[in-house]
C-alpha cells in the first residue's frame, strides 16, 4: 500500500497538472480573444501587381477573385493579377450585374448585353429598344428594362437557347401600372419583382409588383401579388435566394417569402434618415443618421430579420460592403474595417487614391487596388 507521502505527493502533482490545464485553458482563451478583437493600424506588402488598365475600369468582388469591367471589355482576374477569363465588346455605358457564376454586361441606352459564366467565350444579344437596366440569374436567364416608345417593358431572355429566346414580355401600361424603375430577377429565373412609379397631380406613388412563371403565375397573367408603398419611395429590390427578396423603401425594408404567394415576414422602419445600406447573402446592414455627421447608427439584420448589432459609428466613408464576416467603410484614401461583432479590425491611411478595397483571402490580408497597382497587403498591429 503506498505511504501517505507517496499519496500526498500524488495528490500534489494532480493539483499541478490541473493547474496547468486551467492557466493553460485560460492563456489561450485570453489570446484568442485578443487576436480576434484587435485593431490592426499598419501593414506591409505582400505583392503588388502594375495595372495595365485606364482609371476609366471599375473592379468589383467575385467569385474570390477581380471582376473589371468598362467600356471596351469585361475580365475576370485573380488576386495576383492573372486573367482567368475575358470578353470583348464596345458599350456606351456599360452595367454590370452577377449571380451565382453568371455575369451580364448591358449596355445602357444602347441594345446590347453579353452573358458570361467562365466556361465559354459568353452569349450576346440584340434588343428592339434601348436598355434601361440588366439583371441576371444564376442560370443565365437575362431580365432587361428596355425603352420603348411609349413606355418602358420588362423583358425576360435566354439567350442561350437556339430559338424562342424570349422568354416572357410584361409590357406596361403608364396610365394604369406606371413607369417601372427597379427589379431583380430571382436566382433561379423563376420570379421577377418590379417596382413602379406614378405621378398623379404633383405627386409621385410608389408599388410593388410580384411576377412568377410558374403554372401558378401563368394562371394570372404572371403577376401573384403587389403592395402599395404610395408616397414613400422604394429605394430598391434584391433577392436574397430563390424564395425571399428585399424591398428597400424610405423610411425601411421588407422581406418576403414565397414567390408563388408573397408574403411579408418581417418589416423594419427607421426613426431616422437611411443614409447608407449594404447586403450581402447572409446580412443586411443599414446605416442612419439623425441629420448630423456625427450621429450615424449602424444597426446589421440576419436574412430572417434578426437585429445582431447596433452601434454609432464615426466612421467618414464613401463606400459601404459587407464582404462575409467583416464590414467595409471605404474612403479615398482611408479603410475602417469593422468585425461583425460590432469591433473594429482595421484602420488605416493610404498615401494614394483608393478604388477598391476587396478581400484577400486570409483572413489578416486585403486586396488594395489604387489607379497604378494592385495591392495584396497584410495587415499589422505595429
Amino acid at each position: 500500500m503506498p505511504t501517505l507521502d507517496e499519496k500526498r505527493k500524488k495528490i500534489f502533482l494532480w493539483v499541478i497538472v490541473i493547474a496547468i490545464i486551467f492557466f493553460g485553458i485560460g492563456g489561450l482563451l485570453v489570446f484568442s480573444y485578443y487576436y480576434n478583437n484587435r485593431c490592426y493600424t499598419k501593414y506591409q506588402v505582400v505583392s503588388e501587381t502594375a495595372r495595365s488598365d485606364s482609371n476609366n475600369v471599375t473592379y468589383q468582388y467575385f467569385q474570390k477573385n477581380l471582376l473589371k469591367f468598362s467600356q471596351s471589355g469585361i475580365s475576370l482576374i485573380d488576386t495576383k493579377g492573372k486573367t482567368l477569363w475575358n470578353g470583348g465588346f464596345e458599350m456606351k455605358q456599360a452595367q454590370v450585374d452577377r449571380c451565382g457564376e453568371q455575369v451580364i454586361a448591358a449596355d445602357v441606352g444602347g441594345n446590347s448585353f453579353h452573358i458570361y459564366n467562365g466556361k465559354d467565350e459568353g452569349v450576346g444579344m440584340e434588343t428592339t429598344y434601348p436598355i434601361v437596366r440588366a439583371k441576371v440569374s444564376a442560370q443565365g436567364v437575362a431580365a432587361v428594362l428596355e425603352q420603348d416608345t411609349d413606355s418602358n417593358s420588362l423583358k425576360v431572355y435566354n439567350p442561350y437557347a437556339n430559338t424562342n429566346k424570349l422568354l416572357i414580355e410584361i409590357p406596361s401600361n403608364v396610365s394604369e401600372e406606371g413607369y417601372p424603375l427597379d427589379f431583380d430577377i430571382s436566382p433561379d429565373g423563376t420570379s421577377l419583382v418590379a417596382t413602379y412609379m406614378t405621378v398623379d397631380g404633383n405627386e409621385a406613388k410608389w408599388k410593388v409588383n410580384f411576377y412568377n412563371f410558374s403554372d401558378v403565375g401563368q394562371d394570372k397573367n404572371l403577376l401573384v401579388g403587389g403592395k402599395e408603398y404610395d408616397t414613400e419611395m422604394v429605394a430598391g429590390i434584391s433577392f436574397m435566394d430563390d424564395d425571399h427578396v428585399v424591398i428597400y423603401h424610405e423610411k425601411g425594408f421588407d422581406i418576403y417569402n414565397g414567390m408563388k404567394e408573397p408574403k411579408i415576414t418581417f418589416s423594419q422602419s427607421f426613426e431616422n434618415q437611411i443614409v447608407s445600406i449594404a447586403q450581402s447573402d447572409k446580412y443586411i446592414g443599414v446605416i442612419t443618421t439623425d441629420g448630423s455627421q456625427k450621429n450615424k447608427e449602424l444597426k446589421m439584420f440576419t436574412t430572417t430579420g434578426e437585429n445582431i448589432l447596433s452601434c454609432p459609428i464615426t466612421y467618414e466613408y464613401t463606400d459601404f460592403n459587407i464582404y462575409g464576416e467583416e464590414l467595409y467603410f471605404n474612403s479615398s484614401h482611408h479603410i475602417d474595417i469593422m468585425r461583425i461583432n460590432g469591433t473594429p479590425k482595421f484602420e488605416c491611411d493610404f498615401d494614394v487614391e483608393l478604388t477598391g478595397v476587396f478581400p484577400g483571402g486570409r483572413s489578416i490580408e486585403y486586396i488594395v487596388v489604387d489607379h497604378q497597382t494592385i495591392k495584396r497587403i497584410r495587415m499589422k498591429a505595429r
